[in-house]
């Protein structure tokens, strides 16, 4: 793929993983940027060992973590690390969240 200096979404497709997911996806060099929507009913069932960086667009979205849980609103920015330490699995408040994530590729990890 070639480099984007500007991705616009609006051109992209919507990918649909699973029940109330579905994302917007821009890779290269091993890093990838996505618009994710998670509906209301989204269930995460395992814990995720991924890190994150992401952005919350609209909605709330709780994430618990083996030792507490954090509320997250539009505006708030999240940072995760990568590895057990920081298992999380995530739960949405409202009727839907939307967020922008910037995270390594799966072939990455």
């Amino acid at each position: 793929m070639n480099l984007k200096y500007k991705i616009i979404f609006d051109d992209l497709d919507w990918i649909s993983p699973g029940d109330n997911i579905r994302f917007k996806c821009y890779e290269h060099g091993g890093f990838q940027v996505r618009l994710v929507e998670f509906g209301k009913s989204m269930v995460h069932a395992d814990w995720c060992l991924k890190g994150h960086f992401a952005y919350i667009v609209d909605g709330k979205l709780e994430i618990a973590f083996s030792d507490h849980s954090e509320v997250y609103q539009p505006g708030d920015a999240i940072f995760i690390p990568d590895g057990k330490e920081h298992k999380h699995r995530p739960k949405v408040l409202t009727d839907s969240v939307t967020f922008f994530t910037v995270e390594k590729t799966p072939q990455a990890n």
